[in-house]
């Protein structure tokens, strides 16, 4: 069995797509979205006098004149996980006042976005031989799982144990230990080992067993994230390189270290990519490009007499 693993698209549209042309691309059975598909950022499109527009896009103010450049700016945000929206001059200064006016359609825009996708995703899907799991990430509204379960094609397996076949088992989870922003799925570390143990007493073979937990384990190498200080700002090194540091979760540790599954697959951490060993389990964290288009992704090779052949990391 194939599998292709990727995480953390964080609302990019281009890395959708290719996530779901994984299936023919990497002739894999199985294909997993780990979580963090929801994009962070919302871009106004300012609707100015004499059929003009304005923007402000990765720092660059932009001027357009036509409808194509607009139609055409607005795939590029949406490549990048980001929301472009349509607003009037006034708009725009009510909303500059008061922020938070955008909750609401942030939070419509990432529902609307997550929808398409998933009406994609049954579209592209449909016809081939391949299971698709896609669970949200500590960075995504609860929501977002009502979108997921309206899909004919994809499964959510956060909170869940699911048969593969050939007795290999996928446990999902993607919640995360608590994080400096406070996302919808940070929860205390005793709450995280408390979920994990429940879930992991569903599993039949450990040795069989695939724990794609959101968060990886603290101090493994593939949970390296720049060190903030108090005011939120990446520490420097005298160099003037961030300083890194693990963040992973100690929960996902130690449960690693006492059901030793197969193998752990992991995001949450962009930077860190990388295949590690935890006692006798392997660990993936892909790492996550999404913002340039790229999609970073494993592939997992797993046979019912030889258990985990190989894995790999992939990008495109």
């Amino acid at each position: 069995m194939r599998i292709y693993y990727a995480t953390d698209l964080h609302g990019s549209e281009k890395c959708w797509k290719k996530f779901l042309a994984a299936p023919k691309y990497y002739q894999a059975d199985v294909i997993i979205m780990g979580g963090d598909i929801t994009g962070k950022f919302i871009v106004p499109i300012i609707h100015l006098p004499k059929g003009r527009f304005g923007a402000t896009f990765m720092g660059q103010k932009r001027q357009m004149k036509k409808q194509d450049e607009v139609d055409k700016l607005k795939q590029q945000i949406a490549n990048t996980g980001q929301y472009a929206f349509d607003i009037t001059p006034e708009q725009y200064e009510q909303y500059d006042k008061t922020p938070s006016l955008l909750d609401d359609i942030f939070k419509k825009l990432l529902l609307e976005r997550m929808e398409q996708w998933i009406n994609m995703a049954d579209e592209r899907l449909r016809g081939q031989n391949v299971r698709c799991f896609v669970t949200g990430g500590n960075d995504d509204m609860f929501e977002v799982d009502n979108v997921i379960a309206k899909a004919e094609l994809i499964e959510n397996h956060d909170g869940k144990v699911i048969d593969l076949a050939d007795g290999f088992e996928l446990l999902g989870l993607g919640y995360s230990n608590i994080t400096p922003w406070h996302c919808p799925r940070d929860i205390p570390e005793e709450e995280l080992a408390v979920k994990i143990d429940e879930l992991a007493s569903r599993v039949k073979r450990m040795d069989r067993a695939l724990f794609d937990i959101h968060v990886p384990p603290y101090d493994t190498d593939i949970d390296k994230a720049p060190e903030l200080d108090a005011n939120m700002q990446m520490s420097m090194s005298a160099t003037g390189e961030p300083k890194m540091i693990p963040v992973g979760s100690t929960a996902v540790r130690e449960a690693i270290l006492k059901y030793q599954p197969m193998l752990g697959t992991h995001g949450h951490i962009h930077e860190s990519s990388g295949i590690r060993k935890l006692g006798n389990t392997t660990l993936v964290n892909p790492g996550s490009e999404y913002a340039e288009g790229i999609l970073r992704g494993a592939l997992i090779e797993i046979d019912p007499n030889e258990g985990l052949v190989n894995v790999n990391l992939v990008a495109g």
